[in-house]
């Protein structure tokens, strides 16, 4: 697994799970490695990921009835600080093997793999919109499939892997480029038109 950091300053964290890596990282035969990156408590703590590995044994398939498989443990591994809570301010953007999960809009970190799952669930194929114009046709769409919920626009902002000041922002400036797209589109108007032949 690859991970990315990318900083407002250009500084860019690369994290490669399978460079300099031993293929056995942990003592004993473990048989798979299950990560976490952990961004549920980004504030408080930093970005995290945490590694944990599946275990076999001899003395586990004792244990097993006959004709049954033997179910390897899992056990707890290590965590790797890859961004300290100090440091989240200045972070742009976090990929993890080429797909952007976390991205800096309207001043904050949004939800990426969320927001590109809610759309694809919710919103016609429409490769001419810009995310921000998606992301406020995906809040729309969620507050006119759950009108119970439409009160709460945090709740709903969430689904879309925002923040609700976040979409407040996004439709203001989505407001702001539809004036300039009919401000361009009106610009010859009061001229005659000629024609040169």
């Amino acid at each position: 697994m690859r991970i990315q950091v990318r900083y407002e300053n250009n500084r860019l964290d690369v994290f490669d799970t399978a460079s300099f890596t031993k293929p056995e990282p942990f003592d004993g035969a473990n048989m798979l490695t299950n990560f976490e990156v952990r961004v549920d408590a980004l504030g408080n703590t930093g970005l995290w990921l945490m590694a944990h590995r599946y275990e076999i044994s001899d003395a586990y398939v004792e244990g097993t009835q006959e004709g049954e498989t033997p179910v390897a443990r899992r056990k707890r591994g290590w965590r790797f600080l890859l961004a300290e809570a100090s440091e989240l301010e200045s972070i742009e953007a976090v990929s993890i093997d080429g797909q952007t999960t976390l991205m800096r809009i309207s001043g904050e970190l949004a939800d990426m793999v969320r927001f590109e799952q809610m759309c694809e669930l919710w919103l016609p194929p429409a490769s001419d919109k810009s995310i921000t114009q998606r992301a406020v046709l995906l809040f729309d769409e969620l507050c006119k499939a759950y009108p119970e919920l439409s009160a709460d626009a945090s709740t709903v902002a969430r689904m879309c892997g925002f923040s609700a000041r976040a979409i407040d922002e996004l439709r203001e400036r989505t407001r702001a480029f539809e004036t300039d797209e009919d401000e361009e589109d009106d610009w010859m108007e009061g001229f005659d038109c000629e024609s040169f032949d």
